[in-house]
């Protein structure tokens, strides 16, 4: 695997070596670039086996995991929207209250 992805030299690395040679800058990174695209499709491939590897041995156990997690999720949206009913119902019954002060 190639380390050397960063551009840290710049188009104009090669620029002289191109100019010579009748190119351009661009085609002189060409290689450099294609070996870095290399690099990230490897890390891809090796996630993806990764994550397969994963799936195999703890699939079961993340299953129980995510489905408790997702319960945990819509209760605790279920608690937040139950409270902001009954904050706004007593908003409003304190709406009225002031309301009645007035007539």
């Amino acid at each position: 695997m190639s380390s050397s992805c960063d551009q840290t030299k710049g188009p104009d690395a090669c620029g002289d070596t191109a100019a010579q040679h009748g190119g351009d800058s661009e085609c002189c990174n060409m290689p450099e670039k294609l070996l870095c695209l290399a690099d990230e499709a490897w890390k891809e491939v090796v996630k993806e086996k990764i994550k397969k590897e994963i799936e195999k041995n703890a699939g079961a156990k993340l299953d129980a995991l995510a489905k408790l997690v997702a319960e945990g999720n819509h209760k605790k949206w279920s608690y937040l929207i139950e409270g902001k009913q009954q904050c706004d119902q007593f908003k409003d019954q304190v709406k009225e209250a002031l309301i009645s002060l007035s007539k």
